[in-house]
């Protein structure tokens, strides 16, 4: 009998503490996305740099010779997307004035809030790249 309880004990116990790490990481992963577009798109660059770095073993020589490529290629995406934004928007536009009779009041605020995030980082991104190109303007061109 004693030796059931023990194993009982010890099975509530893991499952205990496996349902508190399952949910401890859902929880971090929900945060960590939240914060993801708090720095940005220089996080976003960080992050790829950071990748790259770890799967492809880069010494330090080739993160400095990597880096300005990385950062070009994010650039001309960005430029590229937001030679788009105004047709985005307008599509977006359309789509929110054609769901929202379908939403509740309740609802219709909470698409509004998801949008007016939306438009934050877009704002984040536009500032993110004036202010790349600002600072590569005074950069040499390495190719």
């Amino acid at each position: 009998m004693a030796r059931l309880k023990l194993w009982t004990g010890l099975i509530v116990l893991f499952g205990a503490g496996a349902l508190t790490g399952g949910v401890g990481t859902c929880l971090y992963h929900d945060a960590e996305r939240a914060h993801r577009w708090d720095r940005g798109l220089a996080a976003q660059h960080e992050r790829i740099m950071k990748r790259l770095t770890s799967e492809l073993s880069l010494s330090a020589q080739q993160q400095a010779d990597i880096e300005p490529v990385v950062r070009r290629a994010h650039m001309a995406i960005l430029e590229l997307r937001f030679a788009h934004q105004e047709e985005v928007e307008y599509i977006l536009a359309g789509g929110m004035a054609e769901l929202k009779p379908k939403l509740s009041p309740e609802q219709q605020v909470a698409l509004d809030g998801m949008y007016a995030r939306l438009e934050r980082r877009w704002q984040k991104s536009r500032e993110y790249l004036e202010e790349t190109e600002k600072r590569l303007a005074w950069l040499p061109l390495i190719h």
